[in-house]
């Protein structure tokens, strides 16, 4: 009889216990679905940014951006890096600079003070029309066309160049890392 007893609760221990742990396994499962599914959200969070002039629609989400959005961007530094004059030399660097990740930020600043000591030193007023844009490879906008360099009311260079910028995206964030200009192949 006592031992009738004693397999009845020893059974109901050995019932409950498995009980216990398979209830904590399956929470445990839930709560470790649920980090993940909060992670997951947190890095795809979509930011919509409204610009002052928005030529076409677009998003960020995480670490990945919209073509338009990359084209919006590509044309917004070349136009402020390649539209200058001696009197808006100090300018571009207050525009462009912001955008530069801190890693390449000496490299960037100096290879564009370089072109800005050329446009004040010579007195060149310079002005760029873009003809295309190309953002298909990650991490290189490049910017096809005409760069006009005057001096007074006289054209004194004009060629087609070609702009790469290199980028990275953190966190929804544009970030440039290298810029170059140089004569386009035709």
């Amino acid at each position: 009889m006592k031992f009738d007893k004693f397999k009845f609760k020893l059974d109901k221990y050995i019932y409950e216990n498995w009980t216990f742990r398979i209830v904590t396994l399956i929470l445990a499962g839930v709560i470790a679905l649920e980090g993940y599914l909060i992670v997951e959200k947190v890095n795809n969070q979509r930011v919509v940014i409204l610009p002052p002039k928005i030529t076409k629609e677009f998003w960020v989400s995480g670490n990945r951006v919209s073509k338009s959005y990359l084209e919006q961007m590509g044309t917004y530094i070349a136009y402020s890096l390649l539209n200058v004059t001696p009197d808006n030399s100090k300018m571009v660097l207050s525009l462009i600079l912001p955008f530069v990740e801190p890693d390449f930020y000496a490299q960037v600043r100096s290879a564009i003070q370089e072109q800005l000591d050329y446009i004040v030193n010579n007195q060149i007023s310079r002005v760029f029309y873009p003809a295309s844009i190309d953002v298909s490879k990650a991490g290189v906008i490049k910017i096809k066309g005409l760069i006009k360099d005057t001096i007074g009311n006289n054209v004194v260079n004009q060629y087609t160049a070609e702009v790469n910028i290199g980028y990275t995206i953190k966190q929804g964030r544009f970030f440039i890392n290298s810029i170059i200009v140089r004569k386009a192949k035709l």
